[in-house]
């Protein structure tokens, strides 16, 4: 109780001094609100949603609700098959045992990603061998992969970042069929981008996508895996089959997030709806990766599946998907004028791709990354700034990739949803 009382009387004083900031803003000619890099595929119709579920507990664990969600991405999606978890990293953690992925074997994974993706694999005693990117869609250069390729390497781990397709994506998978190696299509930035008018993922033995707060569209978190392989499909189902659901008190603070991210991130009012919203519901805020996961440590609710609480919100999400793709697609026109301006390279859009721009990502100077200030001053925009890492959000450097390196000190991200 004190600890509550304790954050009641911060966020108490922390709403007029949010309110003073925005005071100080308005007087300089700053704009209140920005675009916002995350979770602005939420609506009052996803609000109402989990408004409605925090009041009817005994849905929150129907299987019906899930499969249906799961169904409906995989029409969506083009894939024969679809599991939804708790987490992207969850849906890794299900193809590698879907694989039949041991201790010992070597998988070649981007260096240049997040934290949770080397994790999945470490977690089960399987070694992660780092390959450089390339600059132009940040995806892996496919002329320095056989280089890596041993006879323990079992797998190849093909990420489509920013929502772009990644421009090595054919060679990549002709190097994988050559050495009789597995492809992991990771979509987590990219669900919706398309290849030869087929979604990114169905090239690969399996894909895995996310539904994180900061993704194409969200559940605050989740992750759905994919393939279009029967026997792989029958190792995920058992996998899926021993999962547990998230604890109630976990589905509470999920739902409520969505009301929380809806306020901070989406609201046209969010200058101070956002920060009265904290002062009532702040203390069901959660964190996509946690300490435990930055320090390679395995949490302890790692294999959870998406409740059905989540998985209305996921319904009524993939209602808008294209939508909102669209919309991005059409906010990207504006940094493709402001790079031609500058003389900056656009990133790449190779030939018959259809990326959905999560961000439209470009390289400036390192200090122009170091102080994002210039942004919100020149174009009243707020940066985006993944990776600051090779294994984002950790700092911790891997050797050996110097296009990665260059990503981290110079890539910034815009965003591409931007309102009217």
């Amino acid at each position: 109780m004190k600890s509550l009382a304790m954050n009641y009387l911060f966020y108490f004083l922390y709403f007029p001094y949010e309110q003073f900031k925005n005071f100080w803003k308005y007087i300089r000619g700053i704009p209140l609100i920005t675009p916002s890099l995350g979770s602005i595929t939420l609506d009052i119709d996803d609000i109402k949603i989990a408004r409605r579920m925090l009041k009817n507990k005994w849905i929150w664990y129907n299987d019906k609700v899930v499969h249906k969600f799961e169904k409906k991405f995989a029409l969506w999606n083009g894939s024969n098959y679809a599991f939804a978890f708790l987490g992207g990293r969850v849906a890794l953690s299900a193809s590698i045992y879907a694989l039949q992925l041991q201790k010992g074997d070597e998988v070649i994974v981007p260096g240049y990603t997040c934290v949770v993706v080397p994790n999945a694999f470490h977690f089960e005693g399987i070694k992660t061998v780092y390959s450089d990117i390339e600059l132009d869609t940040y995806g892996l250069d496919a002329s320095l992969i056989e280089e890596k390729i041993t006879r323990n390497t079992k797998a190849i781990v093909l990420h489509h970042l920013y929502g772009l397709v990644c421009r090595d994506y054919e060679k990549i998978i002709e190097i994988a069929k050559q050495n009789g190696l597995f492809i992991i299509e990771d979509c987590a930035q990219a669900t919706g981008a398309e290849y030869r008018n087929i979604k990114v993922g169905n090239f690969g033995d399996v894909a895995i996508y996310s539904t994180e707060q900061s993704k194409v569209f969200t559940t605050i978190q989740g992750g759905i895996v994919t393939t279009n392989n029967v026997e792989i499909a029958k190792r995920l189902k058992e996998y899926y089959e021993h999962t547990g659901y998230p604890s109630r008190n976990y589905v509470k603070k999920l739902l409520y997030s969505i009301i929380i991210n809806y306020y901070n991130y989406k609201d046209t009012n969010r200058w101070w709806r956002g920060s009265l919203i904290k002062l009532f519901y702040s203390r069901f805020r959660i964190v996509s990766t946690t300490q435990e996961e930055e320090n390679g440590i395995k949490p302890q609710n790692y294999r959870l599946k998406m409740p059905a609480a989540l998985a209305l919100i996921g319904l009524n999400q993939l209602k808008k998907i294209d939508f909102y793709n669209n919309k991005r697609i059409e906010g990207s026109q504006r940094w493709n004028k402001w790079c031609m301006k500058n003389k900056i390279n656009k990133p790449l859009i190779i030939p018959y791709s259809k990326p959905i721009f999560l961000r439209y990502p470009v390289l400036v100077s390192p200090d122009k990354k170091k102080d994002t200030s210039w942004a919100i001053k020149e174009l009243g925009v707020n940066l985006g700034v993944w990776f600051i890492g090779n294994l984002h959000p950790v700092t911790r450097p891997i050797l050996g990739c110097p296009n990665a390196d260059k990503a981290i000190q110079q890539c910034v991200n815009f965003p591409c949803h931007i309102e009217e």
